[in-house]
């Protein structure tokens, strides 16, 4: 039996796609290791939205070399968002590469491994990238469930939004959507494996369609599934909240009260510049309907700070922005221009010192308003369910609310991964919850 190590970098999408392969893999009788030393094959999963994501993941395969010496046998597969943005090079720079398979071209990658000897695929490095189906959905093709309670289901695959720093789009190609009920066999095979939590996946994900079916329908066709108790979804673009989508995500209980939503920027000019589609208006009127209903709907976002062409007063209104939207969480980024998107070929107007400076003052803003809004959860009895043991103390659990809250709590009874229980949130130390466990 030929066993695989797959390595993933990047996004829940990366995971999700190492999944498939695994499954396909799978199929054809092969085996998953964790033990790279053992492997027959190494997939290396790639991400390309920053170029240090690439810049680690040609350190990392570089190493392979060792192995490659000891089992000459050994075959390598470098494949995702890299292998389309920088296959030539891969090939050219790691000769311990035997193929480079772009995005949606996985269901090649078991011919590709267990070619015979006699195939030419068996003697020559071989590239996928270039030129392929693009409109590949997988239809009929489902993820391997590594784990217990919680899975990922990619619903739709691509960008149609060229936001002017974003390189996703180039290497993703367009927006393709998964038939709905090949999404709900998915998610049914899922729940008879004992899943209780799925996460729906797309680059757009609330722009979903198929035929007359929207996100929203999706959303309630899922609920519906036998086994399914909480339902969460990355990463929603402003444009696409539509009152439809609200109302599910209000009332359906089924639908975790959280999301993801990238503001990029509190600023209209560098909205507009960076082509993200949607103004601050429109945004905060996504926020202020969330939470009209629910003011602990949980919302994180991504913003860039110093995009090209940034002054002063745009980065007042961003900041100006946190504080309105008050976010439980963000990711906040220094702008650094991305080769083979459109501001790359702009000329930067900030210095380094001064996108850390800006930088630096949003996150201390944020880690304010992040510990605001944990401070609102003392107090509350909230469900969890449980992820595994906390990751300073293993006598202790971790679990999240429905509005993505981690809290750790100290089990007065047996509990375990996948467990839904009540706990009192008691206290906070740092930024991170603790509770007390309820009885049943």
């Amino acid at each position: 039996m030929k066993k695989y190590y797959l390595a993933t970098y990047g996004c829940q999408m990366n995971e999700y796609d190492s999944a498939l392969i695994a499954q396909k893999l799978d199929m054809e009788g092969c085996m998953e290791t964790g033990d790279i030393t053992e492997a027959d094959f190494i997939i290396v999963n790639t991400c390309s939205v920053r170029e240090k994501a690439e810049d680690t993941a040609f350190a990392n395969i570089s190493k392979y070399r060792k192995l490659k010496k000891a089992n000459p046998d050994l075959k390598v597969v470098v494949c995702g968002c890299m292998a389309k943005n920088r296959g030539p090079e891969i090939l050219k720079r790691l000769k311990v590469v035997n193929y480079v398979v772009g995005p949606d071209q996985y269901k090649n990658i078991p011919e590709l491994l267990l070619a015979g000897p006699d195939s030419p695929l068996h003697k020559t490095h071989h590239r996928m990238f270039l030129d392929e189906d693009i409109t590949q959905n997988y239809v009929g093709d489902y993820a391997k469930v590594k784990h217990d309670f919680s899975t990922f289901v990619t619903i739709q695959r691509g960008c149609n939004k060229r936001c002017s720093y974003c390189i996703v789009p180039y290497l993703r190609g367009p927006e393709k959507y998964r038939d709905m009920n090949d999404v709900l066999t998915e998610v049914q095979k899922a729940a008879d494996k004992g899943i209780t939590e799925v996460m729906l996946l797309g680059q757009t994900v609330n722009a979903y369609k198929n035929g007359d079916n929207n996100f929203a329908d999706l959303l309630t066709r899922v609920s519906e599934i036998g086994g399914i108790e909480r339902i969460r979804f990355t990463s929603p673009h402003p444009r696409h909240y539509t009152n439809e989508l609200i109302d599910v995500l209000l009332n359906n209980p089924k639908v975790c009260h959280y999301a993801h939503i990238p503001i990029q920027s509190g600023s209209d000019n560098m909205l507009k510049k960076m082509r993200r589609q949607h103004n601050m208006e429109q945004y905060m009127s996504v926020i202020e309907q969330l939470r009209s209903k629910d003011p602990l709907y949980g919302i994180s976002t991504d913003v860039i700070c110093g995009f090209v062409g940034e002054t002063d007063e745009d980065f007042e209104d961003t900041m100006k922005a946190f504080e309105a939207c008050q976010f439980d969480n963000a990711f906040m980024f220094i702008y650094s221009p991305r080769k083979g998107t459109e501001s790359y070929k702009e000329t930067e107007t900030l210095t380094a010192e001064e996108k850390l400076a800006r930088h630096t003052r949003l996150v201390e803003l944020q880690n304010g308003i992040t510990k605001k809004r944990n401070e609102l959860m003392i107090g509350r009895t909230e469900t969890l369910l449980v992820e595994g043991c906390s990751s300073r103390d293993e006598n202790e659990f971790m679990g999240k609310t429905d509005n993505f809250k981690k809290v750790i709590f100290k089990p007065t009874r047996i509990v375990k991964p996948g467990d839904y229980v009540k706990v009192k949130i008691d206290d906070m130390k740092g930024w991170t919850l603790r509770g007390t466990l309820l009885d049943d």
